[in-house]
């Protein structure tokens, strides 16, 4: 096996490429237990030997060396989130478009991706280590009964990291109608301000739309729906 080294790695790219794929119908007649049995899922040792001729005569542990001197190693997948936009595409390289303007045009164009969330005022109580029963249970520190939730609203800017926001009891069309304008009192110099948000059913509110339209410089990018 030593002397054909130079030419098992003459195969680098037909290894590379077709480990990019899953197993077929030489890893199946291998693994599968039946004679009619599915191919496998994921790729093993014993499925790469059977798919490429060239290593039928390697034992499982040189084809596990090749491997590594190829660069292939066993790694973990990453989940692939879905989003079922049809539009998905457009709007993505609309928002791609967006970033390279205000990349493009510094202090002149701006984009900000902005978004709201709500907490409590107080953390939830948490597991310690305390004295066994009977002992009382230690107290969590609250500064007041006072424990509502409060809610903000954020405009993180995509090329300097300046971040806009503005917080109350409640967040919607009327405080993000006030924000809108105060993003445009934030970036003065801003011929454009492209304000990049989800879906959410406030956003498109004809209230805010109407105010939306007395103020030229901020124009809504959508994201795709439920995009990652």
């Amino acid at each position: 096996m030593a002397g054909n080294i130079g030419w098992v790695f003459d195969r680098t790219d037909e290894l590379l490429e077709r480990l990019q794929h899953a197993p077929g119908e030489e890893a199946r007649q291998e693994l599968a237990s039946t004679a009619d049995g599915p191919p496998p899922s994921r790729w093993s040792l014993r499925g790469v030997r059977a798919t490429f001729p060239w290593l039928k005569d390697y034992t499982l542990s040189g084809v596990w060396r090749l491997l590594r001197r190829h660069g292939l190693h066993i790694r973990s997948a990453h989940v692939r989130q879905h989003s079922p936009d049809p539009e998905y595409v457009t709007k993505l390289e609309h928002l791609l478009a967006c970033l390279r303007d205000a990349a493009a045009h510094p202090g002149q164009v701006v984009l900000v991706f902005l978004d709201e969330m709500g907490y409590y005022r107080w953390p939830k109580e948490g597991q310690t280590w305390a004295a066994a029963a009977p002992e009382p249970p230690p107290l969590a520190d609250r500064a007041g009964p006072n424990n509502k939730q409060w809610r903000v609203i954020g405009a993180l800017n995509a090329l300097t990291g300046r971040l806009d926001y503005l917080d109350g009891y409640i967040i919607g069309r009327e405080k993000l109608i006030v924000f809108y304008r105060q993003l445009v009192a934030a970036y003065p110099d801003a011929r454009r301000i492209y304000a990049v948000q989800d879906n959410w059913s406030i956003h498109r509110h004809p209230e805010v739309q109407a105010a939306l339209s007395n103020l030229p410089q901020i124009e809504v990018v959508w994201l795709p729906t439920y995009a990652p």
